[in-house]
């Protein structure tokens, strides 16, 4: 083995008696086709060469060294460069060049990765080929190996070069070796899932996405009037107009998002020139914030009708539509032969607009709901069908794209027709779709009369305060209610969440964790605004707030 040329140092072991080899394989490819994973700042990854060599790690990593190649040529021609480290063809080891895409290419290069797998010697190493600033050419590889249920990380520099790059060091030992361990602990790579950004192209998503971050985002942002994070959803409806920009490729096709919501989406792609329009039962406040140019509708939607249909539509679009998902399909199907869909479910719902009752239970209700409507889609309403996972800040990220239809243009009315009866078995004489009111009721304790709440409180800091343990007393919810009274509790139960939401909207004062409640100490520096409410403490407890008033951040 030629490794005369690196100098290699063991920086972490791990160990564990349910390691394997297929695990540590497993946790490899991982890391190696995903490391977005575990660095936020990467969009995704994008293999370059792959080759199969003879010989074995070593020899090509001492042909790197020996040649002496500057890191900018694996950026302009990886291929060409690959074939000047004179390697033989073989079985022996892999290799493989790799492209890190980065989410802001303005902040940070892209950077290139060299990826060598001895599998005889269950080895894995990685060589960082990235051009570095100011010229700074330090070589590094590090590596990770697997004997007798033990991982080892260790890294390798040319003989004639140092790094003591603490932050890389501390990195490679704290943040990615116990990660990787975690993987390959857990299996992760072994698990069948669906891999992200799969139908589009993943360096132009980067690019794409970046502009239209840097054209939307903050101007949105300082205009947001909505209740809900405005850095989630501005960015996952961004991300999401990105995809479809993508998926539709040079064309223009026309859309329909059913259950708009707050409109971004069809402001981006009505301000990107595509013509569609937003369905709503209300409209937003945001609505008042978009240019006339987007084109928002406040409509209510009955999708069990045969006439809910849009015969000049080419795509149909449920992003996150609650109970229109299973019907967005449908309404495809009904609109004209080539018109296609795509479906973000979030809220598995029935076609009847229950919830959606899980079939099987080794799945999560939300996977075993996916594979529903994929099933639906494909052996009900002869869509060829996608399936793909967006890059949203969301856990309810995996898509269902209508591609196509499986069946001839001449077929299309009696397809129509077994749609509408399935779609019609799923109702019955006393179940039929409501689509939602126009007004949204508010069922969060917010709206109860203020004597009630003020002495549901009392209730509550009076049995607290005659209980021993001062601070630390806590109380089942169970007893409190009790206290309270079976009156009271049913006008809480009226708003929704009942005594526990009454209980967390008055957070300043009490705790409420697993089933119990006690007064939250008043700390310093909580973060809120200063100066703002009055100190329920200084003002209600009997030993006062313990804080003084220039600590604590409400009015004594």
């Amino acid at each position: 083995m030629t490794t005369a040329t690196w100098s290699w140092t063991t920086l972490k072991q791990l160990q564990c008696t349910d390691l394997t080899a297929e695990k540590f394989w497993s946790a490899v490819n991982v890391w190696n086709a995903k490391p977005h994973l575990l660095i936020k700042h990467l969009m995704g990854a994008e293999r370059l060469v792959s080759e199969s060599l003879a010989g074995e790690y070593g020899d090509v990593l001492a042909s790197v060294a020996t040649k002496d190649l500057p890191p900018s040529a694996w950026v302009e021609n990886p291929m060409e460069t690959f074939r000047c480290l004179g390697l033989s063809s073989g079985e022996d080891v892999q290799a493989e060049v790799w492209k890190l895409f980065t989410k802001k290419p303005v902040d940070w290069n892209d950077y290139f990765r060299l990826s060598v797998f001895d599998r005889l010697h269950n080895t894995a190493v990685f060589y960082d080929c990235t051009p570095k600033k100011n010229n700074d050419n330090i070589k590094y590889a590090y590596g990770i190996y697997f004997m007798d249920d033990c991982l080892e990380l260790r890294l390798a520099t040319p003989s004639n070069q140092f790094s003591d790059d603490k932050k890389t060091l501390h990195w490679m030992t704290d943040v990615f070796f116990p990660k990787f361990f975690n993987w390959a602990i857990n299996d992760k790579g072994s698990k069948p899932t669906i891999s992200s950004l799969s139908h589009v192209c993943v360096q132009m998503y980067c690019n794409l996405y970046g502009r239209l971050k840097e054209k939307y985002a903050k101007s949105l942002m300082n205009v947001w009037t909505e209740v809900t994070d405005p850095k989630k959803y501005i960015h996952k409806d961004i991300a999401t107009a990105t995809y479809l920009m993508l998926l539709w490729g040079n064309t223009k096709p026309s859309f329909i998002d059913m259950g708009c919501g707050n409109g971004l989406l069809v402001h981006v792609l009505n301000s990107e020139g595509y013509s569609g329009v937003g369905l709503d039962v209300r409209s937003r406040k945001m609505w008042a914030q978009y240019p006339q140019s987007t084109v928002l509708k406040v409509t209510s939607v009955d999708p069990s009708s045969s006439d809910c249909k849009f015969p000049h539509a080419d795509w149909i679009i449920g992003n996150h539509s609650d109970e229109l998902s299973p019907w967005v399909p449908v309404i495809a199907s009904r609109s004209n032969f080539n018109c296609k869909f795509f479906l973000l479910p979030c809220c598995p719902f029935e076609f009847n607009g229950s919830r959606y009752q899980r079939i099987d239970s080794s799945l999560s209700q939300y996977h075993d709901y996916l594979k529903y409507l994929e099933k639906t889609s494909t052996n009900v309403f002869k869509f060829n069908v996608k399936i793909d996972r967006l890059r949203i800040p969301s856990t309810k990220r995996t898509c269902i794209i209508g591609w196509s239809k499986n069946y001839l243009p001449q077929e299309m009315d009696q397809v129509v027709q077994d749609i509408e009866k399935f779609a019609n078995s799923k109702f019955n004489e006393n179940v039929q779709f409501v689509p939602r009111p126009t007004e949204e009721r508010v069922r969060n304790c917010t709206k109860l009369d203020k004597d009630l709440l003020r002495s549901v409180v009392d209730t509550v800091a009076d049995v607290l305060i005659k209980s021993s343990g001062g601070w630390k007393c806590r109380i089942t919810l169970g007893e409190l209610a009790k206290q309270i009274g079976e009156e009271r509790l049913k006008k809480l139960k009226k708003e929704c969440g009942g005594l526990q939401t009454l209980l967390r909207n008055h957070r300043y004062i009490f705790v409420v964790e697993k089933g119990t409640v006690g007064f939250r100490k008043p700390i310093k520096d909580c973060g809120k605004v200063w100066k703002k409410h009055k100190c329920w403490f200084y003002h209600n407890y009997p030993d006062k707030c313990p804080l003084n008033e220039y600590e604590c951040c409400n009015i004594h």
